[in-house]
This record gives C-alpha cells, structure tokens and sequence, in this order.
C-alpha cells in the first residue's frame, strides 16, 4: 500500500539532485560561479549540453523541449549555448579535464552536421577532452539522416541513445511517437556504418494501452537490432 501511495504521489524526479525545487531567486550567478571554482581542477568532469528542440511533442515526455519546424530558434539557441561554454569554460579550473559529454534534449541532431561538427570544435577549444572520451547523442530516428551519422562519426561521438520507448502501433498513436521498426533498424545501421559501436534504445513500459504481449514483443524487436544496452 506504500508503494502505491509513492507512485500516485506527485513528487519531484527521484534521478535529479538536488531537486528543481532547491532552485529559487537565491541561487544565482554567485553560487554557480563558487561551484565551478571549486571544482578539482585533476578530477575528469562531464558535461551536460541541452538542446531542447523537437519536430512533435511526445505526450509522455516531461523534458523542457520546444516545437519547431524552422532553423533560426535552433541557431539562436546555439548562440547562446556557445556563450555558456565560454563563460563555465571561464570560471571553471583552467583546462579541466573532460571525460564524458552527454547532449541530450530534445533532440540534438536537430542541429544539423555542420553546426554540430562546429560545437564540438568549440567544446574542445574550451575543455581539455580527454582522447578516450565518451561522446553520447541522443537520437530521434524519424528525423536522423546518414549526413547527421558521417557528422557524429567526425566529431568523435561513441555511444549514441534511440528513443524507441514501444513498437506497438497503438501505443505509438496514443503518446503522439510514430515510429516504425524499419526507421530504427535505418538508424542503427548508419550509426555503426559510421563508427559508432555503443547504441542505447530507451524503452519505456506503463504507457497507453500497453500490455505485457506488447511489451514481450517491443523488447523482441529491440534485442533483434542488437542494441549494446535496453534502458
């Protein structure tokens, strides 16, 4: 019954520390700036990069994310996510070392390959990456292309997550994500063609009109396309 209780609750995101809502008007400039500073200047860091864009809204997704069928918000917001490089990369101990660079949204391929292959120059202008570093995109396959997987493979990205969540078509209508198997078989294809070994599909279970038979056959799909990790 306790269990029941936490699940129906409406409680903050148990996989965020600290919580959104440790943030208020307190917590500003200052108290970023003393966080970067005191960073280890030898302790390998990880980087976050959000680009938070999509071409549709899944309805089960809890992401700040904007729709947009048009380029200038995307570049605008590049702008600005180049600017906030620069100004951690500032305050930050000098040539931090990087080990892990995560970009994630929304979707990040959205950006397009130069623009991305121009952020990653960026990034390495600002922080010392490591040559072994894990570089992690996050992927929509409706919308991947192979001159996006020749960019990734360019820029040195290793590990790449597919939203997949269900290949049930009726699932698939109800949470506004239709997606066929095909369009992830095409995606997983390009990426390895390009270099990129470590493939992640997200899958979710507890959407609309689910049913454990649909779920047996998702992960039957998902394992078939032999994926490193189902998370």
């Amino acid at each position: 019954m306790q269990t029941t209780k936490h699940r129906e609750a409406r409680l903050p995101w148990y996989t965020i520390y600290p919580t959104v809502s440790e943030f208020s008007g307190a917590v500003g400039a200052e108290a970023y700036e003393e966080w970067l500073r005191n960073l280890p200047a030898d302790d390998p860091a990880s980087l976050y990069l959000h680009v938070p864009f999509c071409r549709s809204k899944c309805w089960f997704c809890g992401f700040p994310t904007a729709i947009t069928r048009h380029d200038p918000p995307i570049l605008n917001y590049l702008a600005a996510l180049r600017d906030e490089i620069r100004l951690v990369s500032e305050h930050a101990p000098q040539a931090l070392p990087v080990s892990d660079v995560h970009f994630g949204g929304g979707t990040p391929t959205l950006m397009g390959p130069v623009e991305f292959l121009a952020l990653m120059e960026f990034l390495r202008r600002h922080f010392a990456l490591a040559k072994t570093a894990t570089i992690a995109v996050e992927i929509d396959p409706r919308t991947f292309t192979a001159e996006m997987a020749e960019a990734l493979e360019a820029g040195g990205v290793n590990r790449a997550s597919l939203g997949v969540q269900s290949f049930d078509p009726i699932v698939q209508k109800a949470i506004n994500r239709v997606q066929s198997e095909a369009q992830t078989a095409a995606a997983v294809e390009m990426l390895r063609r390009h270099g990129v070994r470590s493939i992640n599909f997200d899958l979710i279970f507890g959407l609309p009109h689910q049913t454990v038979q649909s779920c047996v056959e998702t992960t039957r799909a998902a394992v078939a396309m032999r994926p490193n990790r189902l998370a």
